[in-house]
C-alpha cells in the first residue's frame, strides 16, 4: 500500500502552526498549546518554530522533510522579516506552497508576507489565512486534499 500522503507545516514560534493544522482537520480550535516536538499525529506533520529559527535544529527538518510530500510554509502577516535565508526551499524536492497567517490581526500585510515567502524559494501557491475567522482555510484544504488525490493516480 506504501506510505501515507503527508504534508509538513514549517514556520516560526506564534506563526500559528498548529491551530492551522487543527482548522484544516476540522478540529475544534484548542488552547494554543507549545509543539515541543516534531508532531506526526494528524493529517500534517507539526513542527516546533525553534526548528526554523534556529540554525543548529533546522537540520532536524531537513531530516524529516523526506516523510513529507509538500512542503507548507508559515509566514505571520505582521511580521517583517523570515526566520529563514533566501532560497532556503529551493533545496528541497517537494513542492512548497506558502500561508500568510493571522490575516484578521492590526498591521497584517499579505503582499509583505507573500514577498517574504517568495525570497526563502516557495514556488507554489500562496494562502492568506486566518483560523479565527476562517478566510482562505477552506481553498488550503481543497489543494492539499487535490494533491492527495493526484498522487494516488
Amino acid at each position: 500500500q506504501g506510505r501515507r500522503w503527508r504534508f509538513m507545516l514549517i514556520g516560526p514560534t506564534g506563526v500559528g502552526k498548529t491551530s492551522l493544522l487543527a482548522a484544516l482537520e476540522h478540529r475544534e480550535r484548542a488552547e494554543a498549546i507549545k509543539t515541543q516536538m516534531i508532531d506526526y499525529s494528524g493529517w500534517g506533520i507539526d513542527t516546533p518554530g525553534e526548528y526554523s529559527e534556529l540554525g543548529h535544529l533546522r537540520r532536524a527538518l531537513v531530516t524529516v522533510v523526506v516523510d513529507a510530500d509538500v512542503l507548507v510554509v508559515a509566514q505571520l502577516s505582521t511580521s517583517t522579516r523570515s526566520v529563514f535565508p533566501p532560497n532556503y526551499f529551493l533545496m528541497f524536492n517537494q513542492d512548497t506552497i506558502g500561508v500568510v497567517t493571522q490575516i484578521d490581526q492590526p498591521g497584517a500585510d499579505v503582499e509583505r508576507a507573500s514577498g517574504l515567502l517568495r525570497e526563502v524559494g516557495i514556488t507554489g501557491s500562496i494562502f492568506p489565512v486566518s483560523v479565527v475567522t476562517g478566510a482562505g482555510i477552506s481553498e488550503l484544504r481543497d489543494l492539499l486534499q487535490g494533491q492527495i488525490v493526484s498522487s494516488k493516480e
